[in-house]
């Protein structure tokens, strides 16, 4: 199974230990990839973050909402993206969870 977390909910949230072990839950059952959007870039600024690529999930982040945030560097195993994008993305995944 191909997973997809949305989170536009920011790293300061109680949703980062969930997610994490979410991630660690799935990626074990399929493809895990997480879109960070919104207030969700402000993980991109957290070195615990890496914790996600070393369970072998891909990292995806809208470009735009890091510009208006003042993000201006990413993490190598971060790839820049855009909400087009991530529509376009939506039907190749089987389950897509939200974190707002």
């Amino acid at each position: 199974m191909r997973f997809l977390f949305v989170v536009t909910s920011n790293p300061f949230a109680k949703d980062f230990s969930t997610l994490l072990y979410l991630v660690n839950a799935l990626s074990k059952h399929g493809e895990v990839a997480i879109f960070f959007s919104g207030n969700g870039v402000y993980y991109l600024t957290r070195p615990e973050t890496k914790k996600f690529k070393d369970a072998g999930v891909r990292l995806l982040y809208c470009a735009h909402s890091a510009h208006q945030r003042g993000i201006q560097t990413a993490s190598d195993f971060f790839e820049s993206s855009s909400t087009y994008n991530l529509s376009k993305m939506l039907p190749d995944y089987d389950k897509v969870l939200v974190f707002n």
